[in-house]
């Protein structure tokens, strides 16, 4: 769970992808279906990419975790998040989740949902 916490804490300070060594060369992004770019990038300059995409259309993107459920080598967070559009100034709040993997130390895959409970959901928990 650090670990997690250690990812969200770098993007809060702007620092992206996050900490390097903490991610896999390899990492996974997964976006849901229904996404503007649903599907998976692979290798940490594709995670980048994906990241630094998803920031192309927004002034702000502010995200904070409100929970952390760790199973096995997964740790479900379930996120509050406050974005502005960058061209037409329009604010949004909402709630999200994300699934995130971990091994030997890395994190070797981050799978975003739309829905706060449904990284929950995807390890077997309930909000």
């Amino acid at each position: 769970m650090e670990i997690v916490k250690r990812l969200y804490d770098a993007w809060a300070g702007n620092e992206l992808p996050g900490p390097i060594e903490i991610l896999d060369t390899e990492i996974e992004y997964v976006n849901p279906d229904g996404a503007v770019e649903p599907g998976v990038r692979r290798g940490l300059a594709a995670f980048t990419a994906a990241i630094e995409s998803v920031l192309e259309g927004w002034a702000s993107w502010n995200m904070e975790p409100e929970q952390f459920r760790t199973v096995e080598d997964h740790v479900a967070v379930v996120i509050r998040y406050q974005a502005t559009a960058r061209t037409s100034g329009i604010s949004i709040n909402g709630r999200e989740s994300a699934l995130v993997t971990i091994r030997d130390g890395r994190i070797v895959r981050y799978e975003w949902f739309h829905g706060a409970e449904d990284a929950l959901k995807a390890v077997g928990l309930e909000e």
